[in-house]
């Protein structure tokens, strides 16, 4: 049973083979802690690769990245039930 404050969250990573879903956030759980928690479920991390590159992931909202870490997803949210996100990843050559 899903609380009437809940908020469902769907996001989609190209290079996995299953989008993340949480059925159940807390639409004020901020940007930033759902970012470390789905980079956590796709065994991802941020910072430099062993070959030297650099990776960093940004989440999109309807084609916008999130880059506000302190915003909330019910901010983001707005009055949709559903939150659908993207992630995406950027390599950047080391040094």
């Amino acid at each position: 049973m899903h609380d009437k404050h809940s908020l469902r969250v769907v996001v989609h990573f190209p290079a996995a083979e299953e989008p993340f879903k949480d059925d159940d956030a807390d639409p004020s759980e901020t940007v930033g802690h759902l970012k470390a928690r789905i980079l956590t479920a796709f065994g991802l991390v941020e910072g430099t690769l062993p070959d030297g590159n650099i990776a960093s992931y940004t989440l999109y909202h309807d084609r916008k990245p999130l880059e506000n870490a302190m915003q909330t997803l019910g901010e983001v949210a707005g009055h949709q039930k559903v939150l659908q996100l993207k992630l995406a990843q950027q390599i950047t050559q080391g040094q």
